[in-house]
């Protein structure tokens, strides 16, 4: 089992339960060594004194606190410890909230907070059964690393999980961050009938599975590619702005993810040739892989393309990706066609 990273007591009214904090993700990210440019010498970070050079140990550094004209007040860490009494080993939920209600910008990380002795187990549990059927999760304190977190605690699907958060002060306005935000003015009202239809028919069930790291997928296939030797070409094509064509990119847009139709049912012609006819069904088919490709999530759609080896691939949108697909698919298809008729 994985070791603790803090270990204290969850506390809500006067209940203390021994709990144990364990982290929920893991970075998946590539990492790079750094390396001296025309050679394999790794490149090390050293810390200094910026006055003598002298390279120092993690005992000989202590934090400083800058009050300006080069002065600093010396802080060690038992003293912040002792700055927050009762709170290194504690987490008291001081409110319970409606989830809801939490804005996610507030959410740093994921961590899960599980019972530590199994005397803690009953009220763990008891805790957790609460909230979930109160839909309500705990507003508390933390301090982790040296530094203080607003945290809340809520039930997951086999354990509590502590969020950290930001605090109300650390979040930025919008307003002072960009340098222009359009006048609240509502929307024509055609044109936000065909955004709310293009919602819809792109609205799917979450399944965290169908979604897949693209640019990491990108950078291993960049390393294999040169270990194997080959030239590396990258497509640059950008996506162009069409907000002056709102509403006839809305429109194409809709016109491309709507669901298949029932077609009437006409009667062919008896003279039709067997060319004609061979067309038809070349055009029908076509039309039918275009709506199977149009119902998968973009997860599904890239790993398709990843099968047909589709150029360009991880750059183009979900629409792209169904066009793209689709003249794949049919060009795959030409050959098996030709072959059943000759015989």
């Amino acid at each position: 089992m994985a070791r603790a990273m803090w270990t204290g007591f969850l506390s809500f009214g006067l209940v203390n339960v021994p709990v144990g904090l364990y982290s929920a993700t893991t970075d998946q990210t590539i990492h790079f060594n750094q390396l001296h440019k025309g050679t394999s010498n790794r490149v090390r970070y050293k810390k200094v004194d910026e006055v003598t050079g002298e390279e120092l140990e993690a005992a000989d550094i202590v934090n400083g606190y800058p009050v300006g004209g080069g002065e600093y007040i010396v802080v060690t860490r038992e003293e912040m410890k002792e700055a927050a009494p009762g709170k290194s080993d504690l987490i008291e939920i001081s409110d319970f909230v409606d989830l809801d209600e939490i804005d996610p910008m507030y959410f740093r990380q994921t961590y899960y907070l599980g019972p530590r002795g199994k005397g803690a187990d009953r009220a763990y549990s008891l805790l957790r059964q609460a909230m979930r059927e109160t839909n309500k999760v705990g507003i508390a304190t933390l301090v982790l690393r040296d530094k203080e977190h607003l945290v809340a605690v809520r039930p997951g699907e086999d354990a509590l999980l502590l969020e950290t958060m930001f605090f109300a002060d650390e979040i930025r306005d919008a307003s002072e961050q960009l340098d222009s935000l359009p006048e609240d003015v509502p929307a024509e009202a055609r044109e936000l009938k065909i955004a709310k239809q293009l919602v819809e028919s792109l609205t799917d069930k979450w399944d965290p599975a169908r979604y897949k790291n693209t640019y990491r997928e990108r950078i291993e296939e960049l390393v294999e590619t040169k270990r194997a030797g080959h030239a590396v070409v990258f497509q640059t094509e950008q996506p162009k702005s069409n907000v002056v064509d709102l509403m006839a990119a809305l429109e194409a847009s809709v016109a491309r993810t709507a669901r298949p139709q029932a077609s009437d049912d006409r009667s062919v012609p008896a003279q039709a040739t067997d060319s004609s006819a061979q067309a038809e069904r070349s055009k029908g088919h076509q039309k039918g892989v275009q709506q199977s490709f149009e119902g998968m999530s973009k997860a599904e759609l890239l790993e398709r393309a990843a099968e047909l080896d589709v150029q360009g691939r991880t750059k183009m949108t979900k629409l792209q990706l169904v066009e793209a697909l689709t003249e794949a698919e049919s060009e795959a298809e030409a050959p098996k066609s030709r072959r059943r008729s000759a015989s």
